[in-house]
């Protein structure tokens, strides 16, 4: 079984504490079921995110462009009538000065109403842009210029037909003089007004570029954590798939967002593969115990065919001597006829033990039941290479978590590595002991040549093998060692030279319930 790794964005599909669901689907049906959670959710792709981010700064660029051109605009229309205002003030307060002075000539005349017509119309076209303020005293302003303009015009009419310069009445030049006085306050005041209001756009027109900037830099520092977050945080993930897949976990990747994106289409493609391994993987299992099977096979016909022989011998013995023999040598005989098919039925049910299909479950096992049934598989190959076993397994030892037949085949492999190691014979050291509250140490020792250093890192690679050619495939560490860790458990290897070689395998223990 493959022990799932925690849930995140795009989790394991499956969770510890299912088995029996897992097992009820084959994994044609599981891989169906994961790709499915993963791609009927709601798409939302990086690359969408990111052009919307980028077109939401283009249109905050775009806002402020326009914002300031208006803002230019309004600076231009504001400078415009604050020149004609200037300049119309400045002229009625040189007709004031020349009218003192009582040398106003009719081309001052002529300035004042032009000044006063432009004024007019400048005020009437931009009276919306006015201040509220200066909308107020407009119309004032308009009547003190009309009365201006009506009795400098009147002035200008009269010296015309008189040939000489217009004068006005006591109370004409009175009511002019009044109406000039006003529409100077009212210019002056609407000049200082006007003033203001474009200062402060030069103002804002200073500041605004920082503010945009600012406002940029919290949009891209916003953007950047959160694309962070959208392309950092999956590639940390799938990171760790790559690791407990090394390791031979592959268990298979659900979603765990509300959406899908560029990388769930790369846990699908990562669950597509994830499935080829699996099965490669039950393939290399499989071909490695039938070649285990292949190199028992002599040794298990010789251990068959000694009671055979010692049947068909007693057999023979009781039909030949049966009228002489007497009812207690009889029973004798039939009685060895029994052990010796005990033994013979004892033997083959330990082969159809180690190959038969079992379901991947994690059940608790008596770690000492699955050393001694392995044993007495290879016993026969002990007896042929001279080599005796030192057994130190304590039948106390607390159950373990694992599936038995798989461990059979570990300790097969390791049982028989440990013999072929010992050609001239030695002494096969089986012990048992509790490394903490977690788990229980196996080792194996043998007493064969050792392992040389620079070879010792490859020894759980596929197909790499120190025996001589036809006599290892280099997959039984290789599949021993990918076991062990889907049962979440470790194997760990330690030689010397002349000194033959250890290896330690730990297995969880069983919850208790």
């Amino acid at each position: 079984m493959q022990p799932a790794a925690g849930r995140s964005s795009d989790a394991p599909a499956a969770s510890p504490g299912a088995p029996h669901d897992r097992e009820a689907l084959n994994p044609a049906d599981r891989l169906q079921r994961a790709q499915h959670a993963l791609l009927s959710r709601r798409r939302l792709s990086i690359r969408l995110r990111l052009v919307a981010s980028l077109l939401l700064c283009f249109c905050l660029c775009c806002a402020f462009a326009a914002a300031a051109k208006d803002l230019l605009g309004r600076a231009r229309g504001k400078l415009n009538l604050l020149q004609t205002i200037e300049r119309l003030d400045d002229r009625i307060l040189r007709v004031r000065a020349f009218e003192d002075e009582g040398i106003l000539s009719g081309t001052d005349i002529d300035k004042v109403l032009e000044g006063a017509r432009d004024a007019e119309d400048l005020f009437r076209k931009e009276a919306p842009a006015l201040q509220a303020a200066d909308r107020e005293v407009l119309p004032a302003l308009l009547a003190h210029l009309g009365t201006c303009r009506r009795l400098l015009t009147a002035v200008t009419t009269q010296g015309r037909e008189r040939g000489g310069f217009g004068v006005l009445t006591p109370t004409q030049a009175g009511e002019l003089r009044h109406a000039e006085a006003e529409a100077n306050r009212l210019l002056e005041a609407m000049i200082r007004r006007e003033r203001v209001s474009l200062s402060a756009i030069f103002r804002f027109a200073e500041t605004g570029p920082l503010v945009l900037v600012g406002i940029l830099l919290l949009l891209f520092a916003a953007i950047t954590y959160c694309f962070a977050k959208a392309l950092v945080n999956p590639i940390r993930r799938f990171e760790g798939y790559t690791s407990r897949i090394a390791v031979g976990d592959f268990s298979l990747i659900g979603p765990a967002r509300r959406y899908r994106d560029e990388f769930s289409d790369l846990a699908v493609a990562v669950n597509q593969m994830l499935a080829a391994l699996q099965e490669q993987q039950n393939r290399l299992v499989k071909g490695a115990r039938l070649a285990v099977v292949g190199t028992m096979t002599s040794g298990i016909a010789h251990e068959l065919n000694n009671p055979l022989n010692n049947i068909s011998i007693t057999a023979e013995t009781l039909m030949e001597e049966s009228t002489t023999l007497t009812d207690e040598d009889r029973w004798r005989l039939l009685q060895d006829i029994y052990f010796e098919t005990e033994r013979a039925s004892e033997i083959v049910k330990s082969l159809l033990d180690f190959t038969r299909q079992e379901k991947r479950e994690m059940v608790p096992l008596e770690l000492g039941e699955i050393i001694l049934s392995t044993l007495r598989l290879s016993q026969n190959e002990m007896n042929i290479n001279n080599v005796t076993v030192a057994y130190d397994v304590p039948p106390d030892l607390p159950r373990i978590q694992g599936a038995a037949n798989q461990l059979r085949q570990v300790f097969l492999n390791l049982f028989l590595n440990a013999i072929q190691a010992m050609p001239s014979g030695g002494v096969l050291g089986v012990s048992a002991a509790v490394r903490d509250q977690a788990g229980v140490c196996v080792e194996v020792h043998d007493e064969g040549a050792g392992i040389p250093a620079e070879i010792l890192p490859r020894i759980f690679d596929p197909f790499f093998t120190t025996k001589e050619p036809g006599k290892g495939t280099g997959l039984g560490l290789s599949v021993s060692s990918s076991i062990i860790k889907k049962l979440g458990g470790d194997i760990q290897v330690a030689s010397e030279l002349g000194k033959g070689t250890t290896v330690h395998v730990c297995l969880p223990r069983a919850e208790e319930q």
